[in-house]
């Protein structure tokens, strides 16, 4: 049953190719856009990289899997699976593991890019704790994506709630710096799962400690609350 639900979960990837482009190009863009407007293309790498990768996981998170989810509820196709064995638990862990690899070799084609195209020294360390916590902050959003596609009754303002909470949390600390904003503002926006995300990836990136601030403790908080609301609130219809 795992191995079937894993092929459906990526029968559902791929038939949204737009969101997979948007999800997979979108950080190639970004990378030789800002590269090029900057002089020092390293620096720039070494500030950013993290992010671009982390928007990946929050398209694949967000705008495919519970997004599609969503759109299941609202066609019924879910009622179908409702009659087999399928488990909330699995249906959703069997989600996780089949777009994990997706998003590595993804995370894999943009390093090598930037370093192919423009030189970017690796540490072999680095990466590994870096991939490491790329998993958990993946998971996380995954969980907090799943519960908000159940969150309300109806499928199509789920759909619309993860909209908003997508771009949401695009627009803020990704578009919108933080360093902009009044110190109360930063204190609290800090507390959100995609900064909290990128603070733990970028420390990690860069050699630093990931346990600085309350950043990774707030991931941990995120994943095991959502995890249980996530199954709580499941609905196949």
């Amino acid at each position: 049953m795992n191995k079937g639900m894993m092929k459906y979960h990526l029968l559902v990837l791929f038939r949204e190719p737009l969101n997979l482009f948007f999800g997979l190009a979108l950080p190639f863009i970004m990378m030789f856009a800002f590269t090029n407007l900057n002089e020092d293309a390293i620096a720039t790498l070494n500030v950013n990289l993290a992010a671009w990768i982390l928007v990946t996981a929050m398209v694949l998170c967000f705008m495919d899997a519970a997004f599609s989810h969503a759109y299941s509820r609202q066609t019924k196709f879910l009622r179908t699976l409702r009659m087999t064995p399928l488990t909330t638990k699995r249906y959703i862990v069997t989600g996780i593991f089949s777009r994990i690899g997706i998003l590595l070799v993804f995370a894999v084609a943009l390093i090598g890019t930037a370093v192919v195209a423009f030189d970017l020294p690796l540490d072999a360390g680095n990466l590994a704790v870096f991939a490491g916590f790329l998993l958990f902050a993946f998971i996380m959003f995954y969980l907090i994506a799943m519960f908000v596609a159940n969150a309300l009754k109806g499928a199509k303002p789920s759909q619309s709630l993860l909209y908003v909470a997508f771009f949401g949390m695009l627009l803020i600390g990704f578009w919108i710096p933080l360093q902009v904003l009044p110190q109360v503002m930063q204190d609290v926006l800090g507390f959100l799962p995609s900064i909290s995300a990128w603070r733990v990836l970028q420390a990690a990136w860069s050699g630093e400690s990931v346990f600085a601030g309350h950043y990774l403790i707030t991931m941990g908080v995120y994943t095991l609350v959502f995890g249980v609301l996530s199954v709580k609130f499941f609905k196949y219809e």
